[in-house]
């Protein structure tokens, strides 16, 4: 059955587009000829694990600005669909209005732009397991990387905000023994039950896969077992120990609906999960100029709070 809300996907995010048609700097320009110096090194294709032979891979931004220890994850997800661009393209100072990479570099974020395997030859239920991994492999990694496994942070787009609120939702009940066990040394200092990641901000998500699993033409992620729909469904697992979310929407959204995010709030702020709703008068699926802007800005600002030195008096629990 075809839910009718649901349209393909031309584009998985603002940086998919023809190589040859933008213009890739690392900084903003200081003059027509003369880039700034670049703000970030790339270590490519960090394998996270397999599937099927097949390795699953991250590429690491590494700030060239001193570290601040945080980090923040890039879910490359449209449709549950990942794609493959030169990750140097994520460090162009803006594009259509989105700058939050760029930004993050400059200010010594490290980033981990995440692909998962995608439809149709891999689900929904797949590609939530595939991007946990790529947490977990952050957060073994991390003393090696220079990285604080307790400042991590996600974003995404769409499909990629479905699963980036998977990964906010593992707190809690939902925290596994390994993950409880791994904070055992931190004399306290870190809740056992909280989330693998400390914030979270996504835009147009998928909340409720239940209500839409089954048989699509247009995405093929979507047609698995009914019975896994609940586990990879972000509303149904919320409780207090799960990370703050900013969700970003607009009115005029005809492939995601604005009220799944309404509810999504409501229900984080029943748990007393840390969480914030920004609505864009006409936006659709898809920010563009001023909407782009802000949306970056406040994204910017939200993992700046939570990941950040400053956050420990809004997040006494991290």
């Amino acid at each position: 059955m075809e839910t009718p809300w649901i349209r393909p996907i031309t584009a998985v995010f603002l940086f998919v587009v023809a190589w040859g048609q933008v213009r890739v700097v690392a900084g903003p320009m200081q003059d027509s000829d003369s880039p700034a110096a670049p703000i970030g090194t790339v270590v490519p294709d960090v394998i996270y694990g397999r599937v099927d032979a097949l390795a699953l891979t991250y590429d690491l931004l590494v700030p060239v600005a001193k570290p601040n220890g945080a980090t923040v994850i890039f879910i490359v997800s449209g449709g549950w669909n990942s794609v493959w661009f030169p990750p140097e393209m994520a460090m162009v100072p803006e594009w259509n209005g989105m700058s939050l990479l760029h930004d993050l570099l400059v200010d010594g974020y490290h980033v981990a732009v995440v692909r998962h395997g995608s439809a149709p030859r891999y689900k929904i239920p797949d590609a939530a397991d595939h991007v946990r991994k790529a947490l977990q492999h952050l957060r073994k990694n991390a003393a090696k990387r220079g990285i604080d496994p307790e400042r991590i942070g996600a974003f995404g787009f769409s499909a990629g905000g479905h699963l980036s609120l998977y990964l906010a939702m593992l707190g809690g009940d939902e925290a596994t023994p390994a993950l409880r066990s791994s904070r055992s040394e931190a004399d306290g200092a870190i809740d056992p039950g909280a989330a693998p990641v400390a914030a979270v901000v996504v835009w147009y998500p998928p909340v409720d896969i239940v209500r839409i699993v089954g048989p699509s033409e247009s995405f093929p992620a979507l047609d698995f077992d009914p019975e896994l729909a609940d586990e990879i469904s972000p509303i149904r697992h919320v409780d207090s120990g799960d990370a703050p979310v900013l969700i970003q929407h607009g009115t005029a959204d005809r492939l995601v609906p604005l009220e799944g995010s309404r509810m999504m709030l409501e229900t984080l702020k029943k748990a007393g999960v840390p969480a914030e709703l920004e609505i864009y008068e006409g936006a659709g699926h898809g920010f563009k100029a001023d909407d782009a802007i802000r949306s970056s800005g406040l994204a910017k600002a939200w993992f700046d709070r939570w990941l950040l030195p400053q956050s420990d008096a809004v997040s006494p629990s991290r």
